[in-house]
């Protein structure tokens, strides 16, 4: 509508123009030449306006010849680029779809049509990634650093290389380089944080932790728990190296954070028994005790006292750590090995079948097969315990989410899939490359032992 309205009022412009004009027509006389041109004012101005639009249109027409030239080179270089972006395209649609060659093919027309690298550079390396042209592809990405718009992308893939190669001392240092480059990518983080601990560079791998829970990169709760594991290699690492002090730091730190994490526990418990403090290492394990009863607990409680401890001494103090949760299995059963040893056979019948009550377990009867062959002499009593032992749920151990490997002894690294916090305390499942073992039960059977006395030495087998 606005565009009508401008329109109309050009022309009326015009019409009152030629009209007052035409009303005043006026007389004009050109002397030029020895030549006398008369005429009237309005025929004047037409033939002036016609000169100007003729003379417009000469302009235009020269200015178009003039650059016709750069109009084609302009032209041409027009379909090159759009013959390269489609050959760059359908290069991409081949990685994605696994088409080695094509893309390989498709990759090399959009280098010759294209005078941009970084785009061609990037497919001709994914190109070489999917061909398994290892050795071209790090070539493409080492071109990468050489361009700082490119540098970030050449970074990853040859980290990513390198990590193929497994070489993981190369690719530690790919992503230390991309995460000084690039802060903000919380990527680099996690790739330096994961890398270190592969590596068992603990020191390095709780800064790395530290930075990639600042930036998001890893949740806050998965840090906390993260750093309990590496205070703990931490401290493993320390005492093998005879620096008892900072061990035991890293050790109580680690419980601080976790205080139900078992291995953390442990490990300040065995710290403080090497470092003469008993009394407290009794009192951080019946802590850990009462909040959550575990095998390795009892048994680190069991050990702590002296070398030439009695029998009946262990039992009681055992008997003090079963007060704390007397409905717990594993306690029982730790407290019937020791009667076990003591002798002790009807206490320690009472604790292994009220055990049984609680949750039967195969260490459970085992140790009700030594009960019968120690007290009794009895192996058709203990082949029948040994019988509900092969059918009964495997007994807990550390297994690995990852692999399903079983591990004697807690690690912050599956020491069959190296993953990292991968190992919990549980019944484990079928393990990777074990295949199962058929056991006979007269292997199981302890050796008769003949009655000789209450002072008689009774082999006992704890499984």
């Amino acid at each position: 509508m606005k565009r009508l309205l401008l329109y109309a009022l050009k022309l009326a412009i015009l019409i009152a123009v030629a009209v007052w004009l035409a009303d005043r027509p006026g007389h004009v006389q050109i002397q030029w030449q020895g030549r006398v041109i008369d005429t009237s004012v309005a025929v004047l101005v037409v033939i002036a306006a016609g000169l100007m639009l003729l003379t417009a249109w000469l302009y235009r027409f020269w200015r178009s010849l003039r650059r016709a030239p750069s109009r084609f080179v302009e032209g041409r270089r027009f379909v090159r680029r759009e013959k390269g972006y489609r050959a760059l395209t359908r290069g991409m649609v081949a990685v994605a779809a696994g088409d080695a060659e094509a893309a390989r093919r498709f990759a090399r027309k959009a280098d010759v049509l294209l005078d941009e690298p970084p785009l061609t550079l990037l497919l001709s390396a994914q190109a070489a990634q999917l061909a398994g042209d290892d050795g071209a592809a790090t070539r493409y990405f080492e071109a990468m650093l050489r361009r700082p718009d490119m540098e970030f992308l050449g970074l990853r893939g040859l980290l990513n290389q390198s990590l193929r190669s497994q070489d993981s001392a190369h690719a530690l240092e790919m992503a230390q380089r991309a995460r000084s480059l690039r802060p903000d990518a919380t990527w680099t983080h996690r790739a330096c944080f994961d890398l270190e601990v592969a590596q068992h560079r603990w020191a390095d791998a709780q800064l790395s932790l530290a930075h990639a829970v600042r930036v998001k990169a890893i949740s806050v709760e998965d840090g906390r728990r993260f750093k309990t594991r590496i205070l703990v290699e931490r401290s493993r690492e320390a005492e093998a190296a005879g620096s008892l002090a900072p061990a035991l730091d890293f050790a109580h730190k680690a419980v601080g954070l976790e205080p139900d994490f078992v291995p953390a526990a442990l490990q300040e418990s065995a710290l403080l028994v090497k470092t003469g403090r008993d009394v407290q290492a009794a009192r951080l394990l019946e802590k850990s005790w009462a909040r959550l009863p575990h095998p390795e607990v009892a048994r680190a409680y069991a050990a702590l006292g002296p070398a030439d401890e009695g029998s009946l001494l262990k039992v009681k103090r055992l008997e003090k750590l079963v007060r704390l949760r007397p409905e717990a299995a594993t306690g029982l059963l730790t407290l019937a090995e020791a009667e076990l040893a003591a002798q002790l056979w009807g206490s320690a019948r009472g604790h292994l079948l009220k055990a049984e009550q609680l949750a039967p377990t195969r260490r459970g009867y085992r140790l009700l097969a030594d009960l019968e062959t120690a007290e009794r002499n009895d192996p058709i009593a203990a082949r029948s315990w040994l019988a509900k032992a092969q059918t009964a749920a495997p007994d807990e151990a550390w297994d690995c989410d990852a692999c399903g490997a079983r591990m004697d002894r807690w690690s912050a690294l599956c020491g069959h899939c190296h993953g990292f916090d991968t190992l919990a305390w549980r019944i484990p499942g079928p393990a990777r490359g074990l295949p199962p073992v058929a056991v006979e039960i007269d292997a199981l059977l302890p050796v008769p032992v003949p009655a000789t006395g209450s002072g008689a030495v009774v082999p006992v087998t704890t499984g």
